[in-house]
């Protein structure tokens, strides 16, 4: 790959996270770098736990608005 398809590679990335609800990127960062040097069972439990806790938030009833009304989801970060 050369360093321009690299390049095109990681704009097409960018592009299509910053659709992604900003409090969902946040928490999965977080669990991402916790649970980077913790035995697999334990990254599981934290992911779990991520995910129960964005079930409750706005972002995650948006997203799912949204894809009922095949729309583009707007998310607040909330």
């Amino acid at each position: 790959m050369s360093k321009g398809d690299l390049q095109q590679t990681v704009d097409s990335l960018v592009e299509e996270l910053v659709q992604f609800s900003p409090l969902a990127q946040r928490v999965a960062k977080e669990v991402l770098n916790a649970s980077e040097e913790s035995p697999l069972g334990v990254g599981l439990k934290m992911e779990g736990k991520a995910y129960g806790l964005l079930r409750t938030t706005e972002d995650f009833k948006e997203g799912v608005d949204a894809f009922v009304e095949k729309r583009k989801p707007i998310f607040k970060g909330k």
